[in-house]
């Protein structure tokens, strides 16, 4: 099953997998294995070819003609580095946490910058400023509590008939197997104990609609498959998850009761869990125009 693309499922878990065709390679295509220990690297090739593009939001032609975009939440530049190099009229606004100044940051092209420092404290953006923003991978980082207010500071710096675009992964797999249902209730635990939800994203389609600022509303859905069982791509996905978790281990492990040789088996179990059970993910993009 190598080079499939996208997973339907009925309620009755069959599957159809679609493959994709010739044009749709050379635009999107299939992620390397290998990023060098880049996860995050990793991670944006992965849900680029799963999505078949970088974002959802009907932006294009603003992106081509010159348009200011805004990437909230950066981390190490990849999504802002592939805009840049496709759409080089536009300029491009990273911000994130000062503590990712101890990553290394790849040099920057002339139309793309990035700002570190506390960015729950306010963007340091004039009103309308940009046509597109841009969250991933965030929305479960951010304190419950200020995730409204956050989204109105969005719209501060938006534009009038400009797009705001929420992407995420929900923690709750489907499919899951023991195991995995382990690890998923310790990552809820941990985050519950530093009061963040990872499962916000199910919530963000409901505050944009309760939102009097935002209409064209859209909501979609992707499967990312994880493990052999969907081929190379599912390949891709365990190397992603497997490194996360490994990453996550000394947060973890007091919510599983475990030391680092049980955790280690744990995700070794897991592993083949995942093909056992053909476990996969959902991920979902919220995207909407501001008209005031």
């Amino acid at each position: 099953m190598d080079e499939v693309s996208r997973l339907s499922l009925s309620n009755e878990s069959t599957t159809t997998i679609g493959r994709m065709d010739e044009d749709d390679m050379n635009l999107y295509p299939f992620p390397e294995k290998d990023y060098g220990g880049d996860r995050l690297a990793l991670q944006h090739h992965l849900f680029k070819y799963i999505w078949r593009g970088n974002f959802s939001a009907p932006v294009v032609d603003k992106l081509k003609a010159g348009a200011k975009v805004l990437d909230f939440g950066c981390g190490t530049v990849t999504w802002l580095l592939d805009l840049s190099s496709q759409y080089p009229k536009s300029t491009f606004y990273g911000v994130d946490q000062p503590y990712l100044l101890r990553h290394s940051t790849p040099m920057l092209p002339s139309n793309v910058t990035v700002q570190y420092y506390d960015i729950l404290s306010g963007l340091p953006f004039e009103d309308e400023t940009f046509d597109f923003i841009y969250m991933r991978f965030m929305a479960g980082e951010l304190p419950e509590k200020q995730t409204e207010r956050i989204i109105n500071e969005f719209l501060r710096v938006l534009k009038v008939g400009g797009y705001l675009e929420i992407m995420d992964v929900e923690t709750q797999g489907r499919n899951e197997g023991p195991i995995t249902q382990n690890f998923v209730s310790s990552v809820l635990s941990y985050y519950k104990a530093i009061e963040r939800n990872p499962q916000m994203i199910t919530k963000i389609n409901s505050l944009f609609r309760s939102n009097s600022q935002l209409t064209s509303i859209t909501f979609e859905e992707e499967y990312c498959p994880i493990g052999t069982w969907y081929g190379n791509i599912g390949e891709i996905a365990l190397i992603n998850w497997t490194t996360l978790l490994n990453q996550m281990k000394y947060y973890l492990m007091p919510f599983l009761g475990a030391n680092e040789h049980n955790y280690r088996e744990m995700i070794n179990k897991f592993v083949d869990e995942v093909d056992i059970f053909q476990t996969y993910w959902v991920s979902s993009r919220v995207n909407a125009k501001k008209v005031r």
